[in-house]
């Protein structure tokens, strides 16, 4: 990397599981997996004061219904900051033998602690699947909670208040698209006393069928009469060849559900054939019944559809759209990025002109009426909106000063001084966490940390931020200072953890260690044991499938979860991933980056199909808004990771030459 500017900032600082593996190993990994997550993990390898070993000789006592041992670690353990999760966990695991005066107790004594309502939850649940519908009644308030809410209603039919049961249950049922153990009653219950009308069953059919829940739509319609089972076969004909609906629909569908299947279609057909989606919405929309509004949006849909793949038809569709008062943000965003993919400055100068003042003022488009200007001639107007936002530091800042060929300005806040013990005195909290961390339950830790976040006063985000940076709790030193929009504590918002291996793997794999932070920080704030809901995990956010492909690169066994979050096998992993991008696009630090997002083989269908792209327009029309952002973060937060690590700083002109279809290797080995 060219490093060509002196760093102002120096004084601061998912797989599926084979079929033929054995099926015992599998039960036994899960559930080893399954417990990890459901229970703490004693502290190992760790010098504990003894009130900390006395908490988790408590905890096995409670896993093992040791009555006596508990009440003596109760009477030893009063004054300690963790007791009341002695008693949490020795009420929730012993609810049947627990007096209800200690139980309702804790709850009011806990009322600002997370422990106190989820006792609170896990109480209901219990009163509910033993049966104590009275005293739920009593002790239930309304609770967001869909479980809850059912449960509710089962105890209000079983305590012969039947109106208000039905009343309650109905919108839970219509609105449903599955009903779970606890909510799987109200049907039996409405079926019972005949309260399932045709306009709730359509209303779930329809519902149901947008959700792409057929077999669900199939099982409800059974309850429809033998005219409206008809009816909802052609929907599913529909459903299955939505280029049906540029036919007129046949005559015996009710116009209500006619209304829905042309709609649903031609959403539908949208994605596959837009041209004829617009011709079938233009052509019947009035004789299905659409109103104005309704016409509008199926009409903006459309656009949307044909703008993702950046088809020909796009540019036009979204203007008609853009000009008859149904615009929207994105349909905005759209049509200046196709006319930014295209390099066609008025079209993007008019889109932005379109845009809301507020929109026009984010960094973004700035910098983009910016570019227009200078592609047009107007380099006077462009250099005052380029100097403008090359006073700040974020990616489009970095983008301006480039174009001006100023320095890069960081404009870090030094952080204060603080006492911190003052701040633990008053957050029983932050006493709470601090044994929490000594004994190694991370999951309790995280609770109380986003609990004590949303109490602190704004003066005291920073004094949070410095204890959580001194705890090595760097995400909720983070997020402390978002929630402060305190952007110019670097050293808080940007720390450099687990230093060594992510030198000794990023020198390993020829690749920059400032980029590997930059992954890092954007993928999981180095949160070590993070997974994802798609299985990413740890660190670097390493699919499975990724570890299993890196692992037989580097000639080892596969990586199993518990592996993958600890931080020096993640970095390891993770370093050799971007090495193997950074190959395959021949050190294009752009495009490995949006592969690292959002795979190579998207990246590779995104590239130009011809000539080549400035890399700046390339990633402002990536087609994902998710991997769109992820760059611009990874390559900002790269760029202040470097000036940190190293003082100095890599320019983006110098890590973003020109996208094209060469960038990729000629020979390019199986990937993940």
């Amino acid at each position: 990397m060219n490093c060509s500017k002196k760093c102002p900032l120096c004084p601061f600082v998912c797989l599926p599981i084979k079929k033929h593996f054995y099926t015992k190993k599998i039960i036994g990994i899960w559930l080893f997996f399954l417990l990890s997550l459901s229970f703490p993990i004693q502290a190992q390898n760790k010098t504990l004061t003894q009130s900390q070993q006395d908490f988790l000789n408590a905890y096995q006592a409670i896993l093992n219904s040791d009555r006596k041992a508990i009440a003596n670690y109760k009477r030893k353990l009063k004054n300690y900051s963790l007791y009341p999760y002695v008693l949490y966990h020795d009420y929730r695991r012993n609810f049947k033998n627990t007096p209800k005066p200690l139980i309702k107790q804790f709850i009011t004594d806990n009322q600002d602690n997370y422990l106190g309502s989820m006792l609170y939850r896990k109480w209901l649940t219990h009163l509910a699947k033993t049966g104590f519908w009275t005293t739920y009644l009593q002790e239930y308030t309304p609770q967001k909670n869909i479980n809850l809410q059912c449960y509710n209603i089962q105890a209000l039919a079983n305590r012969k208040q039947l109106s208000t049961a039905l009343k309650y249950a109905k919108p839970i049922w219509e609105n449903s698209t599955g009903l779970n153990t606890a909510c799987r009653p109200l049907d039996k219950l409405l079926r019972k006393h005949k309260q399932l009308s045709g306009t709730m069953i359509w209303n779930r059919i329809s519902l149901a069928m947008n959700k792409r829940k057929t077999k669900l739509a199939k099982t409800l319609s059974k309850d429809l009469s033998q005219k409206e089972q008809k009816a909802f076969q052609h929907w599913l004909k529909v459903y299955k060849k939505p280029n049906l609906v540029a036919k007129p629909l046949p005559s015996f569908l009710p116009p209500p559900i006619r209304k829905k299947i042309f709609t649903q279609g031609v959403r539908y057909l949208a994605s596959k054939n837009s041209t004829l989606a617009k011709q079938s919405l233009d052509k019947y929309y009035k004789q299905y019944g659409l109103n104005r509004d309704q016409f509008l949006a199926l009409n903006q849909k459309i656009a949307l559809r044909t703008a993702y793949r950046y088809a020909p038809q796009a540019k036009k569709l979204l203007s008609e759209v853009n000009t008859n008062g149904h615009k929207t943000e994105e349909t905005l965003r759209w049509q200046a990025q196709i006319a930014l993919k295209q390099s066609n400055w008025l079209d993007l100068l008019d889109a932005i002109e379109l845009m809301s003042s507020k929109d026009q003022e984010a960094n973004q488009w700035v910098y983009w009426k910016a570019r227009a200007q200078e592609a047009t001639g107007q380099t006077e107007h462009a250099k005052v909106l380029f100097q403008k936002l090359a006073k700040n530091r974020n990616y489009y800042a970095f983008l301006s000063a480039d174009r001006l060929n100023l320095p890069y300005q960081f404009n870090p806040n030094p952080i204060k001084k603080v006492n911190t013990q003052v701040l633990i005195k008053k957050y029983p909290e932050l006493q709470r966490i601090q044994e929490l961390l000594a004994i190694d339950w991370p999951l309790s830790t995280k609770r109380e940390w986003y609990q004590l976040l949303n109490k602190v006063d704004k003066d005291e985000f920073q004094v949070v931020g410095v204890l959580a940076n001194q705890w090595e709790q760097h995400a909720q030193a983070i997020r402390s200072m978002a929630k402060a929009k305190d952007w110019n504590a670097l050293h808080l918002r940007f720390p450099t953890p687990f230093k060594e291996s992510v030198m000794q793997h990023a020198e390993k794999n020829n690749i920059d260690p400032a980029w590997v932070y930059g992954i890092m920080r954007r993928e999981s704030a180095f949160s070590v044991d993070i997974k994802s809901p798609v299985g990413a995990t740890g660190l670097m956010q390493i699919m499975p499938k990724t570890a299993k492909y890196v692992s037989q690169k580097l000639g080892r066994k596969n990586v199993s979860y518990k592996k993958l979050t600890q931080a020096k096998n993640n970095i390891e992993l993770g370093s050799a991933y971007l090495n193997y991008l950074s190959g395959k696009y021949n050190g294009n630090k752009v495009l490995a980056t949006a592969a690292y997002n959002a795979g190579p083989n998207r990246v590779d269908r995104w590239l130009p199909k011809a000539g080549s792209l400035p890399a700046d327009q390339w990633v402002d029309a990536i087609t994902f808004s998710e991997t769109r952002a992820y760059v611009k973060a990874v390559l900002e937060y790269t760029t202040i990771f470097k000036s940190l690590l190293s003082q100095r700083y890599d320019r983006l002109t110098d890590v973003m030459p020109d996208i094209s279809r060469d960038s990729i290797q000629k020979t390019d080995p199986k990937h993940p």
